[in-house]
């Protein structure tokens, strides 16, 4: 995987944090209701939930963020020997709900997962270079925007917020150079917090993207009046040449 930058460092496991079989478990749960079927002959062992149709997601060793947080590293085709193509993402059980966590992961980075493996836009979206939500140079499969929060409304409203913002096709100029992948790259995009003190986040590859990250800032979406988050995901691939 030499397009995801090696760790420096492992923290060690918080004790709110689910064991990695156990939180594989809730993945592939979320997945089975996301996608009836998917999982079939699917088992949870080591450190990864792994199919006999090839693809595989695995659990990273924490090595950011505080208790309730789980890296996953999802594996469309493993049979692609010797460097197998990947991309990461991060969840965290904010309400101390890892099913919940599980949820966010399968609806926004596991529903591009989904996407490459049966591609009829039944999961997330295909944007062409020239396509308005898309990136110039790039094929982009991407997910819907998932909110959570202490309120409906303020979810549904910072939900739209962020789809309307675009910010994907607004900040790629930013990050475009630094997509290392020659198969795809994960691209998550995260805004959230309580009021006065939102987050605005991309990262690349796993890693948060500082000025892509400022750039977002600078879009100006709307705060919430009680805590909210909203994310979504795109996987983008280099154009056949």
């Amino acid at each position: 995987m030499p397009w995801i930058r090696r760790r420096a460092r492992e923290a060690q496991p918080s004790e709110e944090r689910l064991p990695d079989l156990e939180f594989l478990a809730l993945v592939k749960a979320s997945l089975e209701e996301y996608a009836p079927g998917v999982t079939q002959g699917a088992e949870v062992k080591g450190n990864s939930l792994s199919s006999p149709s090839g693809w595989a997601v695995g659990v990273a060793p924490p090595y950011h963020g505080g208790g309730r947080h789980y890296d996953l590293v999802a594996l469309p085709d493993v049979s692609l020997q010797p460097d197998v193509p990947c991309f990461t993402d991060c969840v965290v059980a904010m309400s101390g709900d890892p099913r919940r966590a599980a949820d966010l992961w399968v609806q926004t980075a596991g529903a591009c997962m989904l996407e490459l493996l049966d591609p009829r836009s039944r999961f997330a979206d295909h944007l062409g270079p020239d396509h308005g939500r898309g990136v110039a140079g790039w094929h982009s499969i991407v997910s819907g925007a998932v909110a959570f929060g202490l309120d409906g409304d303020e979810n549904r409203r910072l939900q739209a917020a962020l789809l309307d913002a675009n910010v994907l096709h607004r900040v790629a100029h930013t990050f475009t150079a630094d997509l290392e992948s020659p198969h795809f790259n994960g691209v998550k995009v995260f805004y959230g917090g309580r009021p006065g003190a939102m987050q605005s986040e991309i990262r690349v590859n796993g890693e948060r993207h500082e000025t892509a990250s400022a750039a977002m800032a600078a879009l100006n979406l709307p705060e919430p009046k009680v805590f909210t988050a909203v994310r979504h995901y795109a996987l983008l691939s280099p154009l056949a040449t």
